[in-house]
């Protein structure tokens, strides 16, 4: 069954609210018809089918991100590798939903078992459960190729031994050598950043303070994107105990 086909098949269930077919040349219009709306977007490459599910609490801000070339490169996900190596006039936007905020990681669950996008690296809302890398990055990531020689010269490193700078040349030498016989994919390497990014950050919650609900996040990034900020702006919440979009307290757990 190619791509398409069951592409195809898998739209026969999804009617979504809004289309845009060429991103980049609608790209205001997204803007505009989505302001100050929360739901589920997703993004379909058109060239190879690959997809990418999303929730945003504020629309425009949360796909605003993904017009941004500095975010894409600072943040590389593989649906931002994605958007850079082909461009945003070779993928369709679509809102396959709007809901209420109390509803998005329930609506964006049920999109992510029912189409299983290729770009995203986390199988379930918001959270770590299923992550595993692909067997590409897991190949490349066993040094293989390291030499018996080599291995000494890190063990040497390791125990604190004093390695003159013959050695030193040695091992920068055995590392460009394998780097250059072992190159990682883009995608491969945003999976290996996405990873790192989810494994350092700090839990979070948010309370609404008018329903007295409260949401969990695995990291300010995933809070971040949740509320349509940067995640710096949930640190400085967290920070000064301020309220986000007059009705959220953040807080780490």
């Amino acid at each position: 069954m190619t791509i398409w086909i069951k592409y195809k098949l898998t739209m026969r269930k999804i009617i979504p609210v809004k289309i845009y077919n060429n991103a980049f040349i609608n790209k205001n219009k997204i803007f505009l018809d989505n302001k100050n709306q929360s739901g589920i977007y997703k993004w379909i490459n058109n060239i190879n089918g690959n997809t990418y599910v999303g929730s945003g609490l504020n629309l425009t801000k949360r796909v605003g991100d993904y017009f941004k070339e500095s975010e894409l490169k600072r943040n590389l996900r593989p649906i931002h590798a994605a958007l850079l190596k082909y461009g945003h006039d070779n993928f369709t936007l679509e809102i396959l939903e709007y809901c209420k905020p109390d509803e998005l990681i329930k609506k964006e669950q049920y999109y992510l078992d029912l189409i299983k996008p290729e770009y995203n690296i986390l199988k379930n809302a918001y959270s770590l459960l299923g992550f595993k890398h692909s067997d590409e990055t897991i190949a490349r990531l066993k040094l293989k190729s390291i030499s018996e020689e080599h291995k000494k010269i890190l063990s040497s490193a390791h125990l604190g031994k004093e390695v003159s700078q013959e050695v030193r040349d040695k091992l920068s030498l055995a590392m460009t050598n394998y780097k250059k016989n072992n190159p990682l994919s883009t995608e491969a390497l945003a999976n290996i950043k996405a990873k790192t990014t989810e494994r350092e950050g700090k839990p979070v919650r948010l309370l609404n303070i008018k329903t007295n609900e409260t949401l969990d996040f695995s990291t300010l990034t995933e809070a971040g994107e949740y509320l349509g900020i940067k995640r710096q702006a949930v640190r400085n919440a967290i920070n000064r105990r301020s309220i986000v979009k007059n009705q959220y307290r953040v807080s780490e757990l």
